[in-house]
């Protein structure tokens, strides 16, 4: 009953407003400390595979010897042949990356600046890019460009003329997809246009026969495991053929597991708590420590710990409020401006909005414990 008459952990925080405001700076910044780390591990996962979501297939082939889209191994053409007979495929439809040649001049400074670009024949739905009419870059000398490159491209406008591995090109469109890691920006040309551009000078080899993404439409009606299982069996083991969430998962364990860039962002996570651990747990420290003489009175008329926990975890629960409101508001301004800066996909979806929620109680509730430690050494007998 007296527990609820008398908000003690409330007054103790709002008492000395300056104070308040401190904390409220301190837990916001390991809020924002958090919210980045995880915004840019979760940027790293989701732009690599922005293009594998965008990809209109069901089924996925790729050489055997490709672990990742970022490295150039490509197959015979084919395989889609082959797989394009299986009673169980609808179509099949090659798509070509080239990042080692493409070299994008920006107009304004005259310097090149590698990009990727993706071909495929205009007229099938390889890709499913919004605001994007595959048919405009059927023109010979045509291209559509990714709206999130970076500005080492410039500022590329529809009916800009360009260069492109040294070839004149007109801008006819534009399009969203980002860029991640290993790619600063996007172009997408037709296929045709592709072996123009990249066929070695005076090669008789169709550049257009090495296929880096095959993309498999399945029949309707017709199970994805068994489709998958059918277009297995008809091609040989030098491709690798997978649904599209199997192809996406390999990419993220390839950048989860075979490189330190995961880990990194997720050591700075774990750093962003324990600096607000250390942060929250000093003003608790101070704010039990100022009122020692008036535990120690509440303990003489005959309060018991467990009030003291409760008053504690109380004030670590309202700072943990107070400072995540500040802090995911600058998270979402950073995230937006970062965003813009390098085209990467910083988004602020619900989950990640509640796990670092999760993370500032649990930091929050640690520093409290840690700090009962001051309040159980409050003694009666010193008041006399």
């Amino acid at each position: 009953m007296r527990n609820s008459r008398i908000p003690l952990a409330w007054k103790n925080l709002v008492h000395q407003p300056r104070r308040l405001m401190i904390a409220v700076c301190g837990i916001g910044f390991a809020v924002v400390l958090m919210f980045m780390q995880l915004g840019f591990r979760n940027a790293l996962f989701d732009s690599t595979v922005a293009l594998h979501q965008r990809m209109n297939a069901d089924l996925v082939i790729t050489s055997a010897a490709r672990y990742t889209v970022s490295v150039k191994e490509t197959f015979s053409r084919r395989r889609l042949a082959q797989a394009r007979g299986c009673a169980a495929i609808e179509s099949a439809w090659p798509l070509y990356i080239e990042t080692a040649q493409s070299i994008w001049k920006n107009p304004a400074t005259g310097q090149g600046h590698p990009i990727r670009v993706l071909a495929f024949d205009p007229a099938e739905p390889v890709l499913l890019l919004s605001d994007f009419d595959a048919t405009a870059i059927i023109a010979p000398g045509t291209l559509a460009v990714d709206r999130r490159s970076k500005g080492d491209y410039g500022s590329p406008q529809i009916g800009d003329k360009i260069e492109l591995s040294d070839h004149a090109t007109r801008i006819v469109g534009t399009f969203e997809l980002g860029t991640d890691f290993a790619n600063d920006g996007n172009c997408v040309i037709s296929s045709q246009q592709y072996r123009d551009y990249f066929s070695l000078p005076g090669s008789l080899h169709d550049k257009l026969a090495d296929v880096d993404v095959g993309l498999l439409k399945v029949r309707p009606g017709i199970p994805l495991a068994d489709a998958l299982a059918q277009v297995r069996q008809a091609l040989p083991d030098d491709v690798r053929v997978q649904t599209r969430q199997q192809f996406i998962d390999q990419e993220l364990a390839f950048w989860q597991h075979s490189t330190p860039i995961g880990f990194i962002f997720g050591l700075g996570t774990v750093m962003g708590f324990i600096v607000g651990v250390v942060i929250c747990y000093q003003i608790l420290y101070a704010d039990v420590d100022d009122h020692m003489a008036e535990f120690a009175t509440l303990k003489a008329i005959g309060y018991h710990n467990s009030y003291f926990v409760s008053v504690v975890l109380q004030e670590s629960l309202w700072l943990s409020a107070f400072g995540f409101v500040p802090g995911i508001v600058a998270a979402a301004a950073l995230y937006g401006v970062l965003g813009w800066l390098t085209g990467l996909l910083l988004n602020l979806t619900a989950p990640r909005v509640l796990g670092v929620l999760f993370l500032t109680l649990a930091m929050c509730i640690v520093s409290g414990c840690l700090a009962l430690r001051r309040v159980f050494q409050a003694d009666p007998a010193e008041l006399f």
